[in-house]
């Protein structure tokens, strides 16, 4: 059985938790203690800290790779996860950062809102894909993304968090058509929920 098949308000296979009725008629679930909207509680597994290395490559760069540090958070009652990235080369290094909101709308469907500092902001659109196997993909594959006045041109970018049957290990795939490059696979990295 998919873990996405529907059943009620809520989907089949997704961890339990105490429940209350929320305002909206609709059921708010709970995570120590922290009331989490509907839409949100059918995301519960993303909640959290997932580290992890990862590699990147690009035809107009050296090939490197780093570590990663992906923080899923909620906030009681709202539709959506804060979401923190930050990458670490050899001995610590920072090298890249980015913060946004991770939005479910309900019937498979997500929105990623993200914001760099290298002067790029993103808005994806995409869908919650369930394998035979367990295993959870979300695919943001349509995107608008902003550049300022002296970022790097980056024409559209495309993500995918691909998670195995427990939850516990997340495997993301980011991907960008940039600098004149077509749409191709740009980092991957593979974390473990800390």
């Amino acid at each position: 059985m998919s873990c996405w098949r529907r059943r009620g308000s809520g989907f089949a296979g997704r961890q339990k938790g105490v429940r209350r009725r929320a305002r909206s008629g609709g059921e708010l679930g709970t995570l120590g203690g922290m009331n989490l909207h509907p839409l949100i509680a059918e995301f519960e597994f993303l909640i959290g800290t997932w580290k992890g290395p990862g590699r990147g490559h690009y035809p107009t760069i050296d090939s490197f790779r780093y570590n990663e540090t992906l923080t899923f958070a909620s906030i009681p009652g709202k539709p959506f996860l804060r979401y923190e990235q930050k990458t670490a080369g050899a001995e610590s290094r920072p090298m890249h950062t980015e913060c946004g909101f991770f939005r479910p709308l309900g019937d498979g469907r997500v929105e990623f809102i993200l914001a760099q500092p290298t002067g790029q902001t993103e808005v994806l659109e995409g869908r919650v894909e369930a394998g035979a196997d367990g295993e959870l993909s979300i695919v943001m594959d349509q995107s608008t993304v902003v550049n300022s006045g002296t970022a790097k041109q980056v024409d559209a970018t495309a993500r995918t968090w691909v998670l195995n049957a427990g939850r516990t290990e997340l495997v993301t795939e980011f991907g960008m058509a940039a600098v004149g490059q077509p749409m191709q696979q740009h980092l991957v990295s593979e974390l473990i929920k800390q």
